[in-house]
């Protein structure tokens, strides 16, 4: 990814432009500088800095090892291009830099007065328009980039640790003390894509991670001393990356830390953060940044819900627990255009700019409902392959449309963030189920409420450090009366919560009243698992229509079945091949105990994004179950709710939106569970 942005525009004329001529071509606010910090919360600078984007391939740009605005091909910045974005709609924009050269020796590292100026007028330039903005460290990380002096790097040797240390804090202590005074409106970034150059894929060097977690808590703890005494680096957010900015390596176990922010001012209350993780996205690759036309289209089902699954994660991850969540950089190069490189020429496919746009559209409404704030990346690049919105010389928009698609994304009402199933504990768990063992989750002998069963649903932990993805399948099996079902399902992020994912088997036979069970499952997983991979949070039967007749979790857990001789824990295998107990096996005794009445008189009003619910009060019950979904077969968008009263809330629904809701009664003897009949189906559209 990084190869393109680098080079793109390299054809074109350099213009190199010395730091004593900037003046000449900017016009800079006489004091942008503001020492009345406004102390924003996570809530008001998320929603303050979306959206954003970024003047790539600028102040990073470097000219041999010497760090140089126009060695891109993009013009010298002036305060226009920040009106023009501006007008445009966004209110951030994350400014790239670069040192490499500019950095002294040691041990005082004294960068380059003229080159910290020329940072200061840009940051200048954007404050000025009322933008908010983030300065980096850019490049110096780069492996890539060893040739052309890059130093910030995890990967090397643990001899050179302590000097590349000693450099980034000299370094960051002076850019702090340079913008100490700037109001709220200025975010320090530590750093940009760092990790150790291996491709994505290979095992993450734990030794190396770590180097990058002592990188952030060092950039944290210098900042933050130099706004003690006065300034305002002791509250400013300030954003942190983990491994090369991926997502899956930062909020999966691959070794990410969050630093400690002991110096922060004690004005802040200690419920709050701030601390911003910097995640960047360009999945799948070979539509975002990969420069050939195998894939030129973007926006099936399974690639939207797999972008939603995934901020999801950070939410999850971050965001819920105050740290907000900035994609610093996301997009999608253009393949809309014929063009020529070194491996050949290439011919575009008009239907890309369609994809473009929706792919814009849905990273910045997943984003938005989830907390998290977009940067566009912007290269300055027009033409084949480029990720350019606009042309920074003529000064005008170039793709109308995806600013539009990112525009409307935050207009109205945001999306309902998702509901967060928090994990469980082994000890609240139906079973655990581990790598590669092929696990009895449950057996019985059937009853009536199990009678009829044709599918059984697994709902089981996804948590965040092991998720039910591409790179894993679970097996699920079953031996119902001595008849056999066995089907892998692959990942494919299947979730409701993020911690609860769900599969389901589709039995040969239904079960029938009497007929001995034995319900499996094992996991296939890309990560061995040195604890368990999944727990399983209950099975559900379902009947023929999909819909539960029973559920059974570890409270309600039957007397098992005659032990079977379990399958051999291979992967994939078959089903269980040992014949299970006839239908003569003795069943065990049934207290006789009368079901609960049928619910009627349902009655649902609308609210905003929920909805009331009431019934008649049934004779006898403990308690009543109601369901909420958005189709009659209560398969998608499922809300449930336990309740004691003969009235029920069902929150944070989709606004608008037709539901499907339903009531049953239940009651509880001797620690089992009886459930009525459902009422009638009631419809109701939310406000």
């Amino acid at each position: 990814m990084k190869l393109k942005r680098i080079i793109a525009g390299i054809s074109a004329v350099v213009v190199s432009v010395s730091a004593m001529s900037f003046s000449a071509f900017s016009t800079i606010a006489e004091e942008p500088a503001n020492d009345v910090f406004d102390d924003l919360n996570q809530q008001q600078i998320t929603e303050a800095m979306q959206p954003g984007w970024n003047l790539g391939n600028q102040l990073e740009a470097v000219n041999g090892k010497t760090p140089e605005e126009t060695a891109w091909g993009n013009p010298v910045i002036t305060e226009q291009i920040f009106k023009t974005i501006k007008e445009a709609g966004f209110k951030s924009v994350r400014i790239p830099v670069s040192y490499f050269t500019k950095i002294g020796a040691a041990p005082e590292y004294t960068i380059n007065a003229a080159w910290l100026d020329r940072i200061q007028e840009v940051v200048d330039m954007a404050l000025a328009e009322g933008l908010y903005a983030i300065i980096n460290m850019h490049g110096d990380g780069y492996t890539s980039m060893v040739a052309n002096g890059a130093w910030l790097l995890c990967n090397a040797p643990d001899s050179e640790q302590p000097a590349i240390k000693a450099k980034y804090e000299a370094c960051w202590r002076q850019i702090a003390e340079k913008f100490k005074t700037y109001d709220e409106h200025l975010i320090f970034e530590s750093m940009n894509e760092e990790f150790d150059g291996v491709t994505y894929g290979a095992p993450v060097d734990r030794t190396y991670y770590a180097n990058i977690n002592k990188y952030n808590q060092i950039f944290v703890d210098t900042v933050r001393k130099t706004g003690a005494e006065e300034g305002n680096n002791a509250k400013r957010w300030l954003l942190i990356p983990g491994w090369n900015t991926n997502i899956e390596l930062t909020v999966g176990d691959y070794g990410f830390e969050l630093p400690t922010d002991t110096n922060r001012d004690a004005s802040i209350p200690e419920n709050e953060q701030r601390i911003m993780i910097s995640v960047h996205y360009y999945d799948p690759y070979d539509f975002c940044g990969q420069e050939d036309t195998q894939t030129t289209t973007w926006g099936t089902d399974t690639q939207i819900k797999s972008l939603r699954d995934t901020f999801t994660r950070c939410y999850a991850t971050f965001v819920q627990k105050g740290y907000p969540v900035v994609i610093g950089e996301y997009g999608s190069i253009d393949k809309t255009q014929d063009w020529s490189n070194d491996r050949g020429n290439f011919f575009g496919n008009p239907q890309n700019k369609n994809s473009r746009i929706l792919y814009a559209s849905e990273v910045c409404k997943a984003a938005r409902s989830r907390g998290m704030i977009t940067v566009y990346w912007d290269n300055g690049w027009n033409g084949g392959t480029g990720f350019a919105l606009f042309d920074r010389k003529e000064l005008k928009v170039t793709q109308p449309e995806i600013i539009a698609a990112i525009m409307d994304a935050y207009k109205g009402e945001a999306e309902p963030a998702p509901e967060i199933i928090p994990p469980i504990s082994r000890d609240e768990a139906l079973a655990e189920i581990m790598y590669r063992e092929n696990t009895l989750v449950v057996s019985g002998i059937a009853d009536e409420e199990i009678n009829g069963a044709a599918q059984v649903r697994y709902v089981f932990d996804c948590e965040s450090k092991v998720a039910f993805n591409a790179y894993t399948s679970v097996q699920l099996s079953s031996n119902v009366a001595g008849t056999k079902t066995s089907a892998i399902v692959q990942g494919d992020s299947d979730l409701t919560g993020v911690t609860e994912c769900e599969s389901v088997l589709s039995l040969k036979n239904p079960i029938k009243t009497g007929d001995a069970y034995y319900i499996y499952m094992q996991t296939s997983s890309w990560k061995e698992a040195t604890d368990y991979v999944f727990l399983i949070r209950r099975v559900e039967f379902l009947d023929a229509s999909g819909n539960v007749i029973k559920t059974i979790d570890k409270s309600n857990k039957p007397t098992p079945a005659p032990a079977l001789t379990e399958p051999s824990s291979t992967t994939p295998k078959p089903a269980p091949t040992t014949a299970a107990p006839t239908k003569t096996t003795t069943l065990p005794a049934v207290t006789n105990v009368t079901k609960p009445a049928k619910v009627k008189s349902v009655k649902v009003t609308a609210k905003k994004k929920k909805l009331n619910v009431s019934w008649k009060k049934v004779s006898g019950a403990t308690g009543y179950e109601v369901k909420a979904a958005t189709n009659n077969k209560f398969t998608k968008g499922k809300k449930t709710a336990t309740v004691k009263k003969n009235k029920a809330t069902i929150k944070k629904l989709k606004a608008k939106k037709m539901y499907y809701v339903k009531v049953r009664a239940f009651k509880t003897v001797n620690g089992k569970k009886y459930v009525g009949k459902w009422s009638k189906v009631v419809k109701k559209k939310t406000k």
